[in-house]
């Protein structure tokens, strides 16, 4: 058999006793029991056994009536491809998982070093959505005097809906900025409403930014980089808390502006 062959399917990952086993029933369209292989094979029995579960587990060799037969090269070469594919993506996924960790762990002591600033004292990275809606009533509980939201439908209502009448209880004020697109939007308006919350609907179709703001000092939020309505599934930076007076100023003045260009639903 050819040498190239032979050190191509090595280089995929391929013993040489597959190979072996391989290029010997290639030869052989009838195929050959397990017994004619190791009868005629110069390894032991038990590397001859172990090359055959590899072939046929690959799907180079299948079994036919007690024999082993030689698989046609362009089905096993697309399954190999296929196999290489599955592997170097979860190889990718792990790089990136490290590598997001590694950066998670150089990128605060870089820039305090260099700016006296942990980037923390700015922005605090939160790791999902679930963990945002988690923040989000941790603020609103800790709001004494208003709540500002901005939302797209607001369709997590019902997640913080229990924080959200104690908030009310203690007299604190809120406002909502939403899009009653559809009739669970509208009703979750209109519960809203019912509650003594403030309830608008803004000019834009799309609005990327979407927050809870408390007391302005505590601000949840989350950047879109896709709009929802494209009909692809959305994506998004990671949602973020923060104190930090400069970047909730910018977050109040938007809300602040939207506001007085909504309209009341």
């Amino acid at each position: 058999m050819n040498d190239e062959a032979q050190k191509l399917m090595e280089e995929l990952g391929f013993s040489k006793e597959g190979c072996s086993i391989y290029f010997s029933l290639l030869e052989k369209p009838s195929g050959e029991t397990i017994e004619q292989i190791l009868a005629h094979s110069s390894f032991s029995s038990r590397e001859a056994e172990r090359a055959v579960k590899e072939l046929v587990e690959k799907g180079i060799v299948r079994v036919s009536s007690n024999k082993l037969e030689a698989s046609e090269p362009k089905q096993f070469v697309a399954r190999i491809q296929d196999m290489k594919r599955t592997e170097m993506s979860r190889d990718l996924d792990t790089l990136n998982a490290k590598s997001t960790r590694l950066l998670s762990l150089l990128e605060p002591q870089y820039w305090e070093l260099r700016l006296g600033i942990k980037p923390e004292d700015l922005l605090e990275p939160l790791p999902t959505l679930e963990e945002m809606e988690i923040r989000t009533v941790k603020v609103i509980a800790n709001a004494s005097r208003k709540i500002w939201i901005s939302a797209e439908t607001f369709g997590w209502f019902g997640k913080v809906k229990e924080e959200v009448y104690r908030a009310i209880e203690r007299k604190v004020k809120f406002r909502l900025l939403m899009t009653a697109k559809d009739p669970e939007a509208v009703s979750r308006a209109r519960e809203a409403i019912g509650l003594g919350i403030e309830v608008r609907q803004p000019r834009e179709d799309w609005y990327p930014v979407r927050g809870t703001l408390s007391d302005d000092n505590e601000l949840v939020f989350l950047i879109w980089a896709t709009n929802e309505r494209n009909g692809r599934r959305p994506k998004f930076f990671r949602p973020h808390f923060t104190k930090n007076d400069g970047m909730i100023r910018v977050f109040a003045d938007a809300f602040d502006k939207r506001w007085s260009d909504a309209s009341p639903i």
